[in-house]
């Protein structure tokens, strides 16, 4: 006490050099000094991360989730009790996620980058350290376990111990990756790392300024709508933000502030035992901004995204089987107009496909075809998408047939691959033994959505996030089961089996649609192995021709397939003999583990589902669907911030 009241008596008293005195009858002079000096007093005793530290912007985080640095699992992450969302907890997951990189790649981070994540890494180190009052010693410091006795072991029996291997087997097969990248063209991260600004603090918490086109990203992330009113709107925001809980239970809101600023708010609401993930792979961040905007992305190389734009006009060249070529375009519509306006890591690069008659016979579109075989091992079944690509990916894959009681049969694979290592819980608390009854009711509820009684678009949209979660983790689980094989090995087999299966189902598409007959393909190759049985060998046979375009079923006529048809109500409850369903029940058939091509089905299956499961962006006047933030609106309040 004696040092510090020294200290700030020697720093009040006037130099000697000093042509002012402290006894100066000049008011003004006075106060200048007094607050100069109590300025530099503040700073020197205020701590040092209220004077705000560097941390990632909003942009920073959306970009790094373009370079692949975490999927939408980071979501799942945060989410603990109900209530509001802080932006340090969004902090402390990203965070969490760049420590999981490797450590060439995190050594490149600018100085700013590292002293966040040391500053991250250092909070949680001292929270993790914290002893309470009662476990502390006499002399203050806490009190330490005791040191485990050592049991004696023999030479032979250390010796033992160490030859032991502790490699765990892995139980998924992690189909979460990147875009397929030009030949000689790299991929540069670190780009993302740019966007960083100091931290504003409001009522002790960190914040950061975010701008319309960072909102509206986080938006079609989320899957969640914005609700924005002024200071005498906030019951009607309070009231919107339970209702546009998003894929992941996350509402996005604002309101106004006393000192002029506008607070954007996540908050976070209970979700249903349906709706909590299971444990595989997420969603891409990049997919999920440019499949909302009716971009299916391809390539990529350093510095741009090559993405086709599904357009109408695109589905019907695509249902008369015309030969289209791939030509660069610009942003002309309005859903690539706003696509182009959000925060990039890689600039997006727009194609479209126009009919060409250069060709006498028609050629399929390979890029299309082999960039909607690439959606599930790119994360790019989203929670929302336009209704062009929807209908073209529903086209291609579903080969002519329609879905049937496609959702309740690969439902019920989730559940018999669940049975068969229950230990592990892949699949979410839905399957716990303790909610058989919840899983009843969904399997219920999945048939009369097959039916038409429930409408898709009253199901809420955490569910089908939740359920497209599961059926990605069942694809995961099903490669790890494949014997005598590495996981990359079977990873790249499927890949290519699946490019063979869309490439013959849009071929049956476009017959079905021309002659009115279903078709589907015929998986033509099957895994020899000494662990199959002759009457598993049957079943996949009768799988396969009960599936078959030439099956005495499939000369039945049917409609051409369409996403308002598939969940129309209909004047029976049978569905026609040869169906997507029918298919998925043949393979509950088999025995566990399952080859690749029939691998590859369930794959297919499981994009079909997709389209089934996706919510709808409206980009046209009076069409129904997700509304996304108007960019160029008027009601876009000025100085938000995030915290």
């Amino acid at each position: 006490m004696v040092v510090v009241a020294r200290f700030l008596w020697v720093h009040q008293r006037p130099g000697k050099n000093d042509e002012s005195s402290e006894y100066s009858v000049d008011p003004v002079e006075r106060q200048v000094s007094l607050r100069l000096k109590g300025a530099g007093l503040r700073k020197l005793f205020t701590p040092k991360q209220e004077r705000g530290h560097w941390v990632p912007t909003l942009s920073s985080i959306i970009k790094a989730g373009d370079e692949g640095i975490y999927s939408s699992t980071l979501f799942n992450g945060i989410q603990g009790h109900p209530g509001v969302l802080p932006l340090e907890t969004l902090h402390d997951a990203f965070s969490n996620e760049l420590q999981a990189r490797p450590t060439s790649e995190r050594s490149a981070y600018p100085s700013e980058i590292a002293s966040f994540l040391t500053t991250k890494k250092g909070l949680r180190r001292s929270q993790s350290v914290k002893a309470n009052k009662g476990d502390r010693s006499k002399h203050g410091r806490p009190e330490l376990s005791p040191r485990p006795q050592r049991a004696s072991l023999d030479l032979a029996e250390m010796g033992l111990n160490r030859s032991r291997s502790r490699k765990v087997a892995p139980v998924l097969v992690s189909a979460f990756g990147g875009l397929a990248v030009e030949s000689g063209k790299g991929t540069a991260h670190g780009l993302w790392a740019q966007n960083l600004q100091h931290a504003l603090y409001f009522e002790g918490r960190p914040g950061v300024s975010v701008n319309a086109r960072e909102l509206a990203t986080l938006s079609v992330i989320l899957a969640s709508p914005i609700g924005l009113a002024r200071r005498q709107d906030k019951e009607k925001t309070e009231r919107h933000s339970t209702l546009g809980r998003g894929a992941h239970g996350i509402s996005i809101s604002g309101a106004a502030t006393e000192d002029g600023r506008y607070h954007i708010s996540l908050t976070q609401h209970r979700r249903s035992i349906s709706q909590l993930p299971a444990q595989g792979s997420g969603y891409s961040i990049l997919f999920a901004k440019h499949l909302a905007s009716g971009s299916l992305p391809f390539s990529r190389d350093t510095k741009t995204v090559d993405s086709i734009m599904i357009t109408k006009e695109t589905l019907e060249a695509l249902r008369s089987g015309t030969t289209v070529q791939l030509q660069m375009t610009t942003p002309q519509t309005p859903a690539s107009t706003f696509l182009a306006d959000l925060p990039h890591a890689k600039t997006p690069t727009f194609h479209n496909l126009k009919p060409t008659d250069q060709t006498p016979t028609p050629t399929p579109p390979h890029t299309l075809l082999h960039a909607i075989a690439a959606l599930p091992f790119t994360g790019g079944l989203t929670p929302l998408a336009s209704a062009p690509l929807i209908a073209t990916v529903q086209f291609v894959a579903t080969g002519g047939l329609v879905p049937g009681r496609l959702l309740q049969r690969l439902e019920a694979l989730v559940d018999k691959v669940h049975r068969h290592s229950p230990a592990l819980q892949l699949f979410g608390p839905l399957y716990h033994n303790s909610n058989a009854g919840l899983l009843f009711r969904e399997r219920d509820r999945l048939g009369k959505l097959a039916t038409g009684a429930i409408k898709s678009a009253e199901e809420p949209l955490a569910d089908k996030t939740a359920r497209m979660h599961r059926y990605i983790t069942l694809v995961e689980r099903l490669m790890c089961l494949v014997p005598s094989m590495k996981p990359h090995d079977v990873l790249f087999a499927v890949k290519e089996e699946v490019k063979k299966q869309i490439e013959q189902s849009y071929t049956d598409a476009v017959a079905a649609h021309a002659n009115s007959a279903p078709m589907y393909p015929i998986p033509t190759h099957h895994r020899q192995s000494s662990l199959s049985r002759h009457s598993t060998q049957r079943t996949r046979h009768s799988a396969h021709s009960q599936c078959s375009s030439t099956s005495p079923a499939s000369n039945a006529p049917a409609s051409p397939v369409s996403r308002t048809s598939l969940t129309s109500p209909r004047s029976s409850l049978t569905f026609p003999p040869n169906n997507l369903g029918v298919c998925i029940e043949s393979v509950l058939k088999m025995s566990l583990p399952l080859d690749v091509p029939t691998i590859a089905l369930v794959v297919r299956m499981v994009i079909v589902a997709w389209t089934l499961s996706v919510g709808t962006v409206a980009w046209e006047a009076g069409e129904e669907g997700f509304k996304v933030l108007d960019l160029d609106g008027e009601k876009i309040p000025e100085g938000m911030v995030l915290w």
